[in-house]
């Protein structure tokens, strides 16, 4: 008698837990509502939107490294292609997902200044973004494929407006084919000066390629692109599939989530659940991490990670996984460990001075004796939080 009333109270436990789930992943927008007002995610947004503007130069590049313990110390040698790029993307995102109006002819001289200076042809109809060595640090001229990925991706609304021609759209596609290997991999760059394509190191953030292929496929359905896509991502799932810990990947969450809602992309049921599995292997390794503890000065953020742009990504990442998994128990712990990355975010964002709206590459800069480099304010950790707070408020726009 004792079992069974035990096990009657364990189910009525479940069943609610199960229930309270389902009514969240059903209709996030109430839970978030009682945690997190998303006006004052709006604001965070608009200031980081002044700081983007404030730190964009008349030609359309940006600013790229500004210090808050030396706010007029400019570095305008440092420069990141493929950080740009997102940047635009971050942009684009502003302008259409939420209507914020005095974006577009800014976006586009920007989008202009990097097509002119950066965008080259390759020979054989390729095209690449090529990075400039002075700026990144190079030994030579690189082709790089995260940044022509990530050039695919902000420019595919732009096409009809001659800032770059179809053929080199084109091209860019067919770099991006040109730098995959037979198992779905693809190399990091390709050296111009030596003609030679560099090995690939970087085995944790290889979902560019995929996300800017299937950008391409878009606006240029030819099954090429989206072949390439998929086996990229393939690739990536069944290389982390048997690993205990992988990196988490945002770029790959974001293909993924992208591929689901291709038409037609010719997934078979195996496939899907691999996909799927890789995805809630990544948001495993980060949600158990996260501090929780509303009293700790970095809630949020995670026991071991406490800057800005890595929970950024996280947050991105994890709001791809959340609508392209299906257990209801899962997307309402992904969509708690959402929302509390936002406070962080929020919270750590700077609030006043020249460089209001920018967000420091370390919360703890303040601290008695951590590295000079915390207290800079980096353009592709305001890019990264921007789009993780514009796709948040995202989340809960009205159909």
């Amino acid at each position: 008698m004792e079992f069974s009333l035990r096990y009657l109270y364990l189910l009525a436990v479940l069943g609610g837990a199960a229930l309270f789930a389902w009514i969240i992943a059903k209709d996030a927008k109430k839970f978030t509502g009682l945690q997190n007002n998303l006006s004052k995610i709006h604001n965070s947004i608009i200031y980081a939107l002044a700081y983007v503007n404030e730190n964009m130069l008349d030609n359309g590049r940006f600013i790229y490294i500004r210090n808050i313990k030396d706010k007029y110390h400019v570095n305008k040698t440092v420069y990141n292609t493929a950080n740009h790029a997102r940047m635009l993307y971050s942009l684009y995102l502003c302008e259409k997902e939420l209507k914020i109006d005095g974006l577009s002819q800014r976006r586009r001289t920007s989008a202009k200044y990097f097509v002119d200076r950066y965008v080259k042809p390759l020979g054989f109809g390729r095209y690449a973004v090529v990075s400039d060595p002075e700026e990144e640090n190079l030994k030579c001229e690189k082709a790089k494929l995260s940044a022509t990925a990530m050039a695919l991706v902000a420019f595919s609304d732009l096409r009809s407006e001659n800032i770059i021609p179809d053929e080199v759209f084109e091209g860019m596609g067919q770099f991006l084919l040109f730098m995959q290997m037979k198992n779905g991999q693809f190399y990091n760059f390709y050296d111009i000066e030596n003609g030679g394509i560099g090995e690939n190191y970087n085995l944790n953030y290889t979902g560019d390629a995929p996300l800017g292929l299937l950008y391409l496929y878009e606006f240029n359905p030819k099954k090429k692109w989206l072949d390439a896509a998929k086996k990229g991502l393939i690739f990536l799932a069944n290389m982390r599939k048997n690993r205990k810990e992988v990196q988490f990947d945002y770029s790959a969450m974001l293909a993924t989530e992208k591929l689901f809602k291709t038409k037609d992309n010719g997934l078979t049921d195996d496939e899907i659940v691999l996909l799927k599995s890789h995805l809630i292997k990544m948001a495993e390794q980060v949600i158990p991490k996260q501090i929780v503890n509303k009293d700790e000065q970095y809630y949020g953020a995670l026991i071991d990670n406490i800057k800005p742009l890595n929970i950024s990504c996280i947050v991105e990442g994890l709001i791809a996984t959340y609508n392209c998994v299906d257990d209801d128990i899962l997307r309402m712990r992904i969509m708690k460990s959402i929302d509390t990355g936002i406070k962080f975010l929020r919270l750590v964002q700077i609030q006043k001075g020249p460089l209001k709206g920018g967000f420091p590459s370390s919360a703890d800069w303040k601290e008695i004796g951590v590295p000079k480099a915390a207290s800079l304010v980096r353009m592709d950790t305001v890019q990264h939080a921007l789009a993780a707070c514009v796709m948040f408020q995202n989340m809960f726009k009205e159909d």
